[in-house]
């Protein structure tokens, strides 16, 4: 199969190629060809628009920098030593 070797790509556009093979699950070669394919009229799937109906996007799958916010977040919550927030019923005999 023929090799294609793109050269000075800005930073900008590589980056957002990055982050939507990222999104998708796809490898960067592969958000690439499908680009490719559209853009000559070889395909009628557009890889830039989020299809609301994709499985990924109705289950709620977070990418890399939500994943990384989460644990940060979790990371906080089990530095801080507390109790409960609450105050247990007790109920005494008379």
């Amino acid at each position: 199969m023929p090799e294609l070797n793109i050269k000075n790509i800005d930073e900008a556009t590589f980056e957002r190629i990055r982050v939507l093979a990222n999104e998708r699950g796809w490898s960067i070669n592969e958000l690439a060809v499908r680009a490719l394919r559209y853009a000559v009229g070889l395909s009628s799937e557009h890889v830039f628009s989020q299809d609301r109906q994709d499985i990924a996007t109705m289950r709620g799958v977070w990418n890399q920098n939500e994943n990384q916010a989460f644990r940060e977040a979790m990371e906080a919550f089990r530095q801080v030593e507390s109790g409960p927030t609450f105050e247990l019923n007790k109920k005494t005999k008379d």
